[in-house]
Parts: structure tokens; sequence; C-alpha cells
């Protein structure tokens, strides 16, 4: 049967799924930033080669959170845009809860929740499961890879800005409402579609679904304070 939980239940028993993983860990949270705790109960699922699935939303990571989920080896992390669900899972027990994996919530705020265990809340747990598996699937899988310095070469006001043909990859010269090389907007011009979509960022160049209507990846988006 499914427990009740309060503020430092929520925070015990996520601390538990993170612990107890022997093959699978996943964890949604809208907003991110972990305690020492809950990172270095990561570090030690990590070393025994579990799977984490990390789910973040609304805002960007932070460079310092970017820097610790980098030493996770076996990490996958996705974002999905309007996520609010927040949801922690092994292979035996999840945690459905208001808390984020934030550590001001996990100190400040008045938190919620429900932990259900497979054994005893089969079906309850397989449709969370599977509502899980439906977030995870429609959202984008990220790059912890440092990308930074060569956005901040491109975007930089003191030297000609460079960007990427969203199609070929090529070097081209930034033009958001120009995104493709000379050649391929002559195949795009047949058709006149600006959703079509495309394979890479014009701003940094990494492999990402694209259009001529949307050129940039979410973290070039960002960083060039557009939204």
């Amino acid at each position: 049967m499914a427990e009740f939980l309060t503020t430092h239940g929520a925070s015990y028993h996520i601390e538990n799924i993170i612990k107890d993983a022997r093959k699978e860990l996943v964890l949604i949270s809208p907003y991110l930033q972990l305690s020492q705790n809950f990172f270095e109960r990561l570090l030690d699922a990590d070393k025994q080669g579990v799977g984490i699935t990390l789910v973040y939303g609304k805002d960007e990571l932070k460079s310092e959170e970017r820097e610790k989920l980098r030493q996770l080896k076996n990490l996958s992390i996705c974002y999905f845009e309007n996520i609010h669900a927040k949801c922690y899972y092994n292979e035996d027990c999840m945690v459905i809860t208001s808390m984020n994996m934030y550590e001001f919530s996990e100190k400040t705020n008045r938190e919620m929740g429900v932990l259900i265990r497979r054994s005893s809340d089969k079906d309850m747990f397989e449709d969370a499961v599977k509502e899980s598996e439906s977030i995870i699937a429609h959202s984008k899988k990220e790059s912890l890879t440092p990308v930074r310095n060569h956005r901040k070469e491109s975007y930089s006001s003191n030297k000609r800005r460079m960007g990427f043909c969203i199609r070929c990859n090529a070097k081209i010269p930034f033009d958001m409402d120009k995104p493709l090389c000379d050649e391929c907007y002559k195949k795009w011009d047949k058709f006149k579609d600006p959703t079509y979509k495309e394979k890479y960022c014009h701003g940094c160049g990494q492999h990402e679904s694209t259009s001529k209507e949307k050129p940039v990846c979410y973290s070039c988006y960002k960083f060039l304070g557009i939204g």
C-alpha cells in the first residue's frame, strides 16, 4: 500500500532509492541543484554501474551542476521544457512528490509525497513507469560536453560571428534569418517549408533537430538571450 510522506520522509526515501538501485535509476525533477548528499549517492550508484536517467526542465543547468554531473559515466540527461512532475524510482521503489532535487526545496520548503513499492502496488507502479518512459521518450537528450567557449567565440561582438548550415554543417556567417548555406538554400527553396527538420544547430554546429524557423538549439537560444 502507498505510504504518505512529509518533507523529511520524501528526502529520506529519495536517498534510499538512489542508494538501493541495482541496475536502473530514473530521476525526474524540473529544477535541479543537487545537495552534496544526493550527489555522493549518485556517485556511488554510478560506480556500481547503475544506469541513471535524469530529466529536468524550466531552467538551463548552471555550470557547477554540469561539472558535477559530468563525473557520472552512466548518466543519460534529458531536457523536457514543460515538465512539472517530480518522480524518482529504481527497480523496486518510487517516490512521487512535490519536491524537486533542489537543495533549497530539501532544506526549506514544506513538501509532501507518496512512496510506492512495486511489490505491493504493482499496477500503480507500472502505470507511473509508463508515464515516465513517455516523458523520457519525448525529451531532448543533452550532452554535458563543454561548448561555451566555442559559442562565446562565435558570438563575440568584436569578431565576425560565424555559424553553421543547419543542413550540411558547413561554416557560414551567423544569421538567424539565413541559417542555410547557398547550396542547401537552393534545395530548401524548392519547397519553402520553414518547419522542415534539419540536422544541425546554426549557433554551435552540434547535431540537433532544428529548422529554418527555429535554427538554434535550446542552449544557444538561451545563450543569445532570445527568449
